[in-house]
């Protein structure tokens, strides 16, 4: 039986933003599924020649949606009322949902709130289990100053990305890879060092 792989990896920060090319409904989502969609985008996985009944996608988020969460309070204060638009971003599994749509993919998917430590496990479980042939993990971080303040936790934007699945070609997940940082810096190292040997 083949190994799972890692056959993808990127990653997306606030300043990537404004230069994505990814439509309308782009401009109208929070800043979490932006970054997160982006860093999916990044990857450059042709979904179309995959059966998308049957890729997973776990997603692991610091601070859940709190920062649309706050936004979307603020708004009670506005003539109006609080954004229905707004409203829709206030579950921290909707950059998912928005990952779904774009991509047409309907396999499983998990949503992690505060830690990131069984993100990648349980991508290669359900890949394991045969509930997937592949799976998308992505790792977001969302820390408006609003959220520092209140949590203590770094001000930051940023998503990484990478994709698994089954096969021969692409980089070994190992059980010692844990978080997709280490993986995402492990990959390039790999990439790097074929690159050099051509």
């Amino acid at each position: 039986m083949n190994e799972v792989l890692v056959t993808a990896t990127s990653a997306a920060t606030q300043a990537d933003l404004p230069n994505a090319k990814m439509g309308s409904r782009f401009g109208r989502m929070d800043l979490l599924s932006q970054l997160a969609l982006l860093s999916v985008e990044s990857l450059g996985v042709n979904f179309e020649s995959m059966d998308r009944t049957r890729i997973a996608i776990c997603m692991a988020v610091t601070a859940g949606s709190l920062p649309t969460d706050i936004e979307y309070w603020k708004g009670r204060r506005e003539p109006g009322g609080p954004s229905p638009t707004l409203f829709a971003y206030t579950l921290p599994s909707s950059a998912i949902g928005e990952i779904a749509i774009r991509y047409r993919l309907t396999g499983p998917n998990l949503c992690f709130v505060g830690s990131r430590a069984n993100l990648l496990n349980e991508a290669r479980d359900l890949i394991d289990r045969e509930e997937a042939d592949a799976c998308i993990c992505i790792e977001c971080d969302v820390v408006t100053a609003a959220i520092a303040t209140i949590t203590g936790l770094p001000t930051k934007a940023q998503a990484r990305a990478a994709f698994l699945m089954r096969g021969t070609n692409g980089f070994l997940l190992k059980e010692n890879h844990r978080d997709i940082e280490s993986v995402c810096a492990l990959v390039s190292a790999a990439e790097a060092a074929r690159n050099s040997s051509r």
